[in-house]
């Protein structure tokens, strides 16, 4: 049984957890809202089809103009990484074979 949902939430969610509080820490509930949903989301993730969902909106945050306070940026760019990172293993992964 393959654990993409795990590894996933082992890679990112630390992070995810540290971005959300210091969005918290300075007052940024819209940013830190965005960012939780897509924690719920990862964490709820049961399979490749439920952990796309999550996995895209880390991957477009700053395409869809998620404005970021200085302090929060090396981490949010540090997440995107890791982001990427699942997604290249994941792709790696052979694909299982269902009868």
């Amino acid at each position: 049984m393959r654990q993409q949902p795990t590894i996933a939430r082992n890679e990112i969610g630390p992070l995810l957890d540290q971005l959300i509080r210091l969005l918290d820490d300075e007052g940024r509930a819209t940013q830190r809202a965005y960012f939780a949903r897509i924690r719920r989301s990862l964490h709820h993730a049961q399979d490749e089809l439920t952990l796309a969902p999550p996995i895209i909106a880390l991957s477009t945050s700053t395409a869809v103009g998620i404005e970021l306070p200085q302090d929060a940026q090396p981490l949010h760019s540090r997440i995107v990484e890791k982001t990427a990172q699942v997604i290249r293993d994941l792709d790696h992964m052979a694909p299982t074979t269902r009868h």
